[in-house]
């Protein structure tokens, strides 16, 4: 195939880096109308797509139209320069394999299995000197270039209305899982899910399921310690993280009891989970600390005397009743002293360069508390004919504040043209989390409730109808 020659480096329209090109691309790719890839595929760019800040590709989410055909959602790799895809080791990386577009500004002179190749000084050219957006895409992102922004009362209140819809669906969703598991076990289910992060969801269900709460309730132990290493044992040697598990050696006295304990446990008959995924995880959020942090909860001493639904929705109870929600987030906190193995140490066999004063932060149990605690406090209520636990948990979750902004929410916020400060709640950070999941990532923007109450968008506009 004739590769069309490119700038050379000395030509000053060249992108600097990397970067500078990414933010060419999403500046003009979805104005400079249809562009051509090196199959001759007419590609037409809807919504560039958004950074991500995660290894992988370098946006995510972008939705284009090939050859006339319907909407559909695609990854962009960019580079510089073609080569760039083997000397990053794209080539044998998973999450490069899926639809993919390659923007490159030099095309490579040899042949090889890289994806098909958009090539920026072609396709953007003239761009930057283009005002407005194309009007084929006036549905997105919730304006006309020129019009008034939405009513922010107005959609600030569908935000929070979705955010309590989102918290309805969970519910639902912990009361099927009730059914079928057992209020322990779906309770700890979710916490261990809340635990997972995104990266990780589906391991710490693994592990919930090989160390059961019922195995975990049976652990004893002379001491509060005793017993809380038992468990901490079990969700380690369960995920496969104990150092035996990893051809380490265990060397701090901690460690050593814990692969005792796990040695002589009980009779396991779950595989332990060995597909962790470690990557653009912050080192003090790594699986290892996460499940030491639910060994702390689900050791205490109470758990022994009392189921654990009963005496997390009894707690949820308790503090509807005495006007105390926000003093539930300080339940679900793990600190540890200065002298704890986990203070110093992000995993069993890695050091942390400062001290960690805690397994499971303010944020993370306020993260804990929205997405599993009181979402199962509502459906156990809603299971065990208990309205009151339903009334608790809701009204908890009004009560709540923010804890802090993620990628997903900043975009929204962003996309919605809302200041941030105005969606300082628990609440409406759920909405729109509900909203981007359900329409924006696709840019169903004729279904998304936020558009229907924005004067300046039309209903019906938008991607995928």
């Amino acid at each position: 195939m004739k590769r069309t020659a490119s700038k050379r480096v000395g030509d000053p329209s060249r992108p600097a880096s990397e970067a500078a090109l990414v933010q060419l691309w999403l500046d003009v790719a979805s104005r400079v109308g249809p562009m051509r890839d090196s199959l001759g595929r007419w590609i037409e760019v809807v919504y560039p797509g958004r950074r991500t800040g995660l290894a992988g590709p370098d946006l995510q989410d972008a939705i284009v139209s090939i050859d006339g055909g319907p909407a559909r959602r695609v990854d962009v790799e960019v580079h510089l320069h073609e080569s760039s895809w083997e000397q990053h080791g794209h080539d044998g990386d998973a999450r490069y394999a899926g639809d993919l577009l390659h923007l490159v500004w030099t095309a490579a002179r040899r042949g090889s299995k890289r994806p098909p190749y958009i090539l920026a000084p072609r396709a953007l050219a003239g761009g930057q000197a283009r005002g407005g957006r194309r009007t084929n895409t006036a549905g997105w992102p919730c304006w006309h270039i020129g019009g008034e922004p939405a009513d922010r009362a107005e959609v600030r209140g569908v935000i929070r209305a979705e955010g309590a819809k989102q918290h309805a669906e969970r519910a639902a969703v912990l009361e099927s899982d009730i059914e079928a598991l057992g209020a322990d076990q779906a309770l700890y289910r979710a916490v261990m899910r809340a635990l997972g992060y995104s990266a990780n969801t589906r391991q710490f269900e693994a592990v919930a399921e090989a160390a059961p709460i019922e195995l975990l309730s049976a652990l004893a132990g002379r001491s509060l310690t005793a017993r809380r290493l038992r468990v901490e044992a079990e969700l380690l040697g369960a995920a496969g993280l104990l150092p035996s598990q990893r051809g380490q050696q265990a060397e701090h006295p901690h460690v050593c009891a814990l692969e005792e304990a796990w040695a002589y446990g009980p009779p396991r008959a779950a595989p332990v989970v060995e597909d962790w995924t470690l990557a653009a995880v912050r080192p003090h959020n790594r699986p290892a600390r996460r499940l030491a942090g639910a060994a702390r909860l689900l050791s205490t001493a109470p758990l022994a005397r009392r189921s654990l639904a009963e005496r997390v929705a009894g707690q949820v109870l308790a503090a509807y009743e005495s006007e105390r929600g926000r003093d539930l987030v300080g339940w679900f906190e793990v600190k540890v002293g200065p002298e704890d193995f986990w203070a110093r140490h992000l995993d069993v066999g890695r050091p942390a360069a400062r001290p960690l004063p805690a397994l499971i932060g303010r944020g993370r149990s306020q993260d804990l508390l929205v997405n599993a605690v009181l979402p199962f406090t509502a459906g156990f209520g809603g299971w065990s004919g208990r309205p009151e636990l339903v009334t608790a948990a809701d009204a908890a979750l009004a009560g709540l504040g923010a804890v802090g902004w993620n990628r997903h929410t900043r975009y929204m916020a962003d996309t919605l043209r809302l200041e941030r400060r105005g969606l300082g709640s628990a609440l409406a950070q759920q909405g729109l989390l509900r909203m981007y999941r359900r329409w924006c990532r696709a840019k169903h923007c004729g279904e998304c409730p936020a558009a229907n109450a924005a004067v300046a968008i039309p209903v019906g506009a938008g991607v995928g109808e």
